[in-house]
């Protein structure tokens, strides 16, 4: 397999520089009160002509002219179900989440004028959609427990919580099958509006802690493709990535067992792999790790590495996306950690990739990376 669709939207297949943090830099740089609410970041898009609106607006410009030339856009936790939460109605829902679409493309737009040798191709907007543990409350992004029939069962503060089914293959299906349709319906959602779908470049399905969830997103991303082939509107390249809290896999083989190997999460994003219908599994374009401590990556790299060597052999290797987490007050540490693992990654058989920061990492820290970068070269 070749990946023509993040080469056709990134000019150079070495390192590309996204943003970092959205929701923390929000709450950090721009005082929005947005923690610990079911739309976090969204909500900033939900004020579509007041404070919000216009942090977000200055939150996508500082990362621009900190060097991020790929933009994520405020809609991590988007989806039908946090907006029930807050009281809205899905059709109010579906204008809402386009907010955040427009805002990033405004961004785009407005660094242009600043910036008149930039062209519209050479900033990226990236639709940001977490895994489905992001959607619930408390938010299981991170532990991946989810509740039937997602999961096993819900979290909870009296008794074990639990990530896996263990020998229950039956109830492991359904909730495959319950996540596949959970991200079909939120990635059909932005498209139904054409100038928005026109405007996103890819999507970037971030944090994910299960590997079941990962073969949802592939199954889910096949039907996607075919609806969207079916109305004759054009597919989007898309990543993965995972996250590993303590640099392990929150979901285990048996409730209580031993962690599922990173290169087994590797090996779920990229092996051949087919549905109950026979059809082969749409592939992403890219793979990754996001929301994960600098230092914990090294082992991690090594492992996804082996998984794509292993996986796609005489074929060409996709995209690495790696946005780990900030460290506070440390952007040129970070920035250091980081830029080892990007030069040995730079000497592995990757097709191109993106780079960037997640919880913590504010402007300055992409800023620090950008300079380390071009010191590097």
């Amino acid at each position: 397999m070749s990946y023509p669709r993040l080469n056709g939207i990134y000019n150079e297949k070495g390192v590309n520089l996204a943003d970092g943090g959205l929701g923390l830099t929000l709450e950090t740089k721009f005082g929005l009160k947005i923690a610990h609410t079911p739309l976090w970041s969204t909500r900033a898009a939900v004020d579509d002509v007041g404070q919000g609106s216009q942090a977000l607006l200055q939150a996508h410009m500082e990362f621009l002219r900190a060097g991020a030339r790929t933009l994520l856009t405020a809609t991590y936790q988007a989806a039908y179900n946090t907006f029930e939460r807050e009281g809205y109605t899905r059709d109010r829902a579906l204008k809402l989440m386009s907010n955040a679409v427009t805002i990033a493309n405004k961004a785009r737009s407005q660094y242009q004028v600043e910036n008149p040798d930039i062209q519209t191709h050479d900033i990226r907007i990236v639709l940001s959609l977490c895994a489905f543990g992001g959607t619930v409350s408390p938010m299981q992004d991170y532990d991946g427990i989810y509740p039937p029939p997602h999961g096993p069962r819900a979290y909870t503060t009296s008794r074990e919580n639990i990530t896996s089914f263990g020998e229950d293959l039956t109830g492991r299906e359904k909730s495959v099958q319950a996540l596949e349709e959970f991200h079909v319906e939120r990635v059909l959602a932005f498209a139904e509006n054409g100038q928005i779908w026109d405007t996103i470049d890819a999507i970037a399905f971030e944090t994910l802690s299960l590997a079941r969830e990962v073969t949802a997103i592939r199954r889910a991303m096949t039907t996607v493709e075919e609806v969207l082939r079916k109305g004759g509107k054009c597919t989007k390249p898309w990543w993965i990535t995972a996250v590993f809290p303590d640099g392990r896999c929150r979901e285990t083989r048996v409730p209580g067992g031993d962690s599922i190997p990173a290169k087994d999460v590797a090996t779920a994003m990229i092996q051949e792999e087919t549905n109950d219908q026979g059809m082969q599994l749409a592939k992403p374009d890219g793979i990754g790790i996001n929301c994960t401590e600098v230092q914990l990556l090294p082992e991690l790299l090594e492992a996804f590495a082996q998984a794509t060597g292993s996986c796609v052999q005489g074929s060409k290797w996709p995209w690495f996306i790696l946005k780990p987490n900030g460290i506070a007050r440390e952007a040129e540490t970070w920035a250091a950690g980081l830029l080892e693992c990007i030069d040995k990654m730079e000497g592995g058989g990757w097709e191109g990739i993106v780079v960037g920061g997640c919880c913590a990492a504010t402007p300055d820290f992409i800023d620090s990376l950008r300079i380390q970068l071009m010191q590097m070269k």
